[in-house]
């Protein structure tokens, strides 16, 4: 099963991958730690683009983790469940402040992210928080009329917080697991 999970920034998708794929074995796609090793221009974009078609082509079981609405119907085509993570704006905002201050002040890493990547908290930072904050205002009609072209027949689960991850990944895991020896 190849799993597609999107969500705003701080909305838990990258802890939820992990999550996922160590119960499941599935590798895992992080779009973030592939773009930001970029140049960020329009080859990479084009390269970004194509990664991601040979991720979904070469694995049967897998996840794709992040948004990046401008290659989003590629990864809902070539997805089997699309897991849209919706966390309130204020969340959203405090774990993305959170973890910027662990990564810059306390030196921890993260899996998600190309290791060379650093946040400054400059303008540009003030900017992407706007954009946490916007946005469920800016894709609550846009990934849904995506969804709706390209990937209809594909189910696009909201998932609202922990009970709802908790519950999605026990079924999941009750559904993928092999019959042992015992079990045949």
């Amino acid at each position: 099963m190849k799993l597609m999970i999107i969500g705003s920034p701080g909305s838990g998708k990258s802890t939820f991958a992990r999550r996922l794929a160590e119960q499941l074995d599935y590798p895992i796609f992080y779009l973030d730690r592939y773009w930001h090793q970029t140049d960020y221009s329009e080859a990479a974009k084009q390269r970004f683009i194509h990664e991601q078609q040979t991720f979904l082509q070469s694995h049967l079981d897998c996840i794709i983790d992040g948004n990046y609405v401008g290659s989003m119907a590629i990864r809902m085509q070539g997805s089997d469940v699309i897991l849209w993570l919706q966390v309130s704006r204020w969340r959203a905002v405090w774990r993305v402040i959170k973890r910027s201050i662990a990564t810059r002040c306390f030196h921890e890493t993260r899996p998600d992210m190309a290791p060379s990547f650093r946040e400054h908290f400059d303008w540009e930072y003030l900017k992407f928080l706007k954009f946490v904050w916007d946005y469920p205002r800016a894709n609550r009609q846009e990934i849904p009329r995506i969804h709706q072209q390209v990937a209809s027949g594909k189910p696009l689960l909201i998932i609202r917080n922990d009970t709802e991850k908790e519950a999605f990944l026990t079924k999941l895991v009750n559904q993928t697991k092999k019959p042992d020896k015992e079990n045949r």
